[in-house]
């Protein structure tokens, strides 16, 4: 892939994710993870899957009468949560709806050491550390991957051991659904990911997927950035000059909105059949945005990444420049806001069915 000009654009490798994600986990568990659960929540309602009603479980109207979990002692139905974080939402589901059974994974061990700790008194839940686009993955299916980390260590409950189990011990383990909340979009091999998600399914089982969405609705990723080129003092070029360079040649965290059609080709190839697709937005997380220097504020203090860019201005250029910093980003948001857009995050959201 290129970027204009012919620069040569390069998605960040699996071993640079994990060492990313590992060291974020506990920043990201603190502040982030409930701001995405709206997100999460449109993917559980796209793919079908079963809503709270009153009584437990209610119906699950895409799944056969032979899949649907019931009192007769027929397999309860295997959702795969690709890229689950520090477990949260995954957890979330697993106590509203005690009849599914949850395969959640992530590339960190950080994030699934975290989602372990949460996890005690579920049983309907395994968390496993897995890459969602392994040569491995892809030919094998990621469920089946996964179920076999599961199954050959000691974090696995009697119920989940069973769900985890092929049928008749031979072939893939096939889910009922998929859901990837936010994660796609920094997967290196997005093909090779939807190729071992797609081998994960049953025919006809629903795979739903939210990225981010356009940069331009997207404060949450792009004001601070934004507001570091714009600065002028001296100390900071070459800072300012690796930040550029960086975003020149590493593949943008948008990069599955900007094509729509590309990733309507990848999922078709991957075995998926017609693609629905729209967009919704999340706000920033901590609620309302008061005035400009709040935005700004919680732009700097509950984002990881625009919290580890902001301290090395300030180690950088020292006081002056991280108050120019703060005044760029504060009239950033004010002019946002003068907008009346969101100060948050675009968000794009797929759903298909595996084909037959």
């Amino acid at each position: 892939m290129a970027a204009a000009g012919g620069t040569a654009v390069r998605a960040m490798g699996n071993d640079a994710l994990i060492v990313k994600w590992n060291k974020f986990s506990k920043a990201y568990s603190a502040v982030m993870e409930q701001w995405s659960w709206p997100s999460y929540a449109s993917l559980v309602s796209a793919t079908g899957l079963p809503v709270l009603d009153g009584s437990g479980l209610a119906s699950w109207k895409h799944l056969d009468a032979a899949k649907a979990p019931s009192s007769s002692g027929k397999r309860p139905p295997l959702v795969l949560d690709v890229g689950c974080g520090p477990g949260s939402h995954s957890l979330e589901l697993a106590r509203m709806h005690p009849g599914l059974r949850i395969l959640a994974t992530d590339l960190s061990e950080g994030m699934i050491e975290l989602a372990r700790s949460r996890a005690a008194g579920v049983d309907n839940i395994a968390f496993a550390v897995a890459s969602a686009d392994s040569e491995e993955v892809a030919a094998r299916g990621l469920a089946t991957v996964a179920a076999g980390s599961v199954l050959a260590g000691e974090h696995v409950s009697d119920p989940m051991s069973e769900a985890l189990r092929v049928p008749g011990g031979e072939g893939a383990l096939l889910a009922d659904a998929a859901i990837a909340n936010l994660v796609m979009q920094i997967v290196p091999d997005t093909l090779a990911a939807f190729q071992g998600v797609g081998a994960s399914l049953r025919p006809g089982a629903p795979f739903a997927f939210a990225v981010w969405g356009d940069r331009s609705r997207s404060a949450l990723f792009t004001a601070l950035p934004g507001a570091l080129r714009s600065l002028e003092i001296p100390g900071l070029e070459a800072m300012q000059a690796e930040v550029a360079e960086a975003a020149a040649t590493t593949r943008s965290g948008f990069h599955l909105e900007a094509d729509v059609p590309r990733v309507k080709r990848l999922l078709a190839e991957a075995g998926f059949g017609p693609v629905s697709t729209w967009t919704t937005e999340l706000p920033m997380p901590g609620g309302p945005v008061l005035s400009a220097q709040d935005g700004a504020a919680r732009l700097i203090d509950l984002i990881p990444a625009n919290s580890e860019l902001a301290a090395r201005v300030h180690k950088e250029g020292g006081d002056e420049a991280r108050a120019a910093l703060i005044r760029a980003l504060e009239g950033r948001v004010q002019a946002l806001m003068d907008e009346d857009a969101v100060l948050g995050l675009h968000v794009r959201v797929y759903v298909a069915a595996k084909r037959g």
